[in-house]
């Protein structure tokens, strides 16, 4: 026999559609920062400020300040390199994760073959409850997870 319309309709209501849901996903900034100021990057930072540390100290103690501009040139390198390498990071690293759809972003269009009210009739995948019968043949994509109740030469 199956389910009536209405009982479907309830266990709709209540249950939701037989839809998988995405998995939570990160924002780019955050993506970003971890890249910024994790890892080796926070070396690189560390190394630049104590360059600077490093400059300041000695320009405050000297009457004359020398033309040794190597520490601050040490410190912008350190500085440069930490935003590279987090930048290189983000280039290389985030898009490959964006360029490969996930499988639930592909359109799903799939029907299935439920029997309601004793007529076999074709609904959309999302809308297979729980206790509905479905019925399915030799390659038929499973729309829900099934208990097989009759079968007929299935192999699994």
């Amino acid at each position: 026999q199956g389910l009536t319309h209405s009982k479907a309709q309830e266990i709709l209501a209540r249950d939701g559609p037989n839809a998988l849901t995405p998995p939570p996903t990160t924002p780019e900034w955050v993506k970003f920062c971890r890249q910024l100021f994790g890892g080796f990057s926070i070396l690189l930072w560390i190394g630049a400020i104590l360059c600077f540390l490093a400059y300041g100290i000695q320009a405050g103690t000297e009457d004359e300040p020398s033309n040794d501009n190597k520490i601050p040139i040490f410190s912008a390198l350190g500085a440069n390199l930490a935003l590279w390498e987090s930048d290189f990071g983000r280039v290389w690293g985030v898009p490959g994760s964006l360029s490969v759809p996930k499988f639930t972003e592909f359109p799903e269009f799939q029907q299935a073959l439920v029997i309601r009210e004793g007529e076999k009739m074709q609904v959309n995948a999302e809308e297979v409850v729980v206790g509905d019968l479905v019925e399915v043949k030799g390659g038929d994509r499973v729309p829900a997870d099934l208990r097989i109740i009759s079968a007929h030469g299935c192999k699994v």
